[in-house]
């Protein structure tokens, strides 16, 4: 009997996998789809992991960093010169995305100077106001290299009152640069047609809170996004500092995903949105008796 004459795989103690000679079609089909989506995505998620936890820990990317946040935290620079910076000091050929990196690892370390006392509440604010415009520039400069038709939409949605929105622009910049088109919006009664096609478009949601004391603001938030995409299959992302100190308050709501920073964001929704493609992802249970296990992504920071 010729190797060629078997379909099925079989097992012995010198060969540990030998199976058909051919994939059938529709088999190589699927194969083809998913190396091409949701495991390169996972793949680059997996090679680029230490992007995910800072670029403040690459010392390749130290100029970057310490010239941005310099020009950030100097009112007289403009807009441009932060962004003839990031071009000037950053390594040759780098990707959009790395821009990005940059900016959000000056956030933080704006953020450790203000715990620690090393800059003023007035500093802090100039500052992050600043770095807002630039994560808006960016988007902008992001947008022109779109060549997805039509892109994967993104809704990055702030609870009414939160009024720490600069991770939220971040977090469009990444979306940008990794070829989804977004729209950062507060929560907001005057708006609530705007708020309903935003979220009825949207091919994932990213929420972002911040103050504790937003809770109530948060729950309706929540409620009015089930209102108005209840058939959609929409990952739910939420992030931000009381994100972090909420896990099972966000379970219980039905959240999918918890993120520590703007880069896991976007790749558990690039995740998503491939695998949605290749109806691998089960419907959504709604929260309650029949609720089950929901998917969280989050690590210490």
């Amino acid at each position: 009997m010729k190797a060629d004459d078997y379909t099925e795989g079989f097992v012995n103690c010198d060969t540990q996998v030998l199976t058909r000679n051919r994939l059938h079609r529709s088999d190589k089909n699927k194969l083809r789809h998913l190396i091409e989506g949701p495991v390169a995505a996972m793949t680059a998620e997996q090679l680029s992991v230490d992007l995910d936890v800072g670029l403040e820990n690459h010392a390749r990317y130290e100029s970057a960093i310490t010239g941005l946040h310099r020009l950030i935290l100097d009112t007289g620079n403009r807009l441009d010169q932060l962004l003839s910076c990031l071009e000037n000091t950053l390594p040759a050929n780098s990707p959009p995305s790395v821009k990005v990196l940059v900016a959000e690892a000056v956030a933080r370390k704006l953020g450790r100077e203000w715990s620690q006392d090393t800059s003023s509440f007035i500093d802090v604010t100039i500052a992050s106001a600043r770095l807002q415009d630039l994560a808006q520039a960016l988007s902008i400069e992001a947008a022109d290299r779109i060549v997805k038709h039509p892109a994967p939409f993104a809704a990055i949605l702030l609870p009414k009152d939160e009024q720490h929105s600069l991770m939220a622009y971040l977090t469009g910049a990444f979306f940008q640069a990794f070829g989804w088109q977004h729209q950062v919006l507060t929560h907001d009664q005057s708006l609530r047609q705007e708020f309903a096609g935003v979220v009825g478009r949207a091919d994932a949601i990213c929420i972002g809170w911040s103050n504790m004391r937003l809770r109530p603001q948060l729950r309706q938030l929540v409620d009015d996004i089930r209102l108005y995409a209840p058939s959609k299959n929409q990952p739910m992302i939420a992030g931000g500092v009381a994100t972090l100190e909420s896990v099972e308050f966000l379970v219980e709501m039905g959240i999918d995903c918890i993120c520590d920073t703007a880069y896991s964001a976007v790749k558990i929704a690039e995740n998503f949105n491939n695998l949605e493609k290749m109806d691998f992802i089960p419907l959504k249970v709604r929260s309650g008796h029949d609720a089950q296990t929901r998917r969280i992504d989050w690590r210490n920071p």
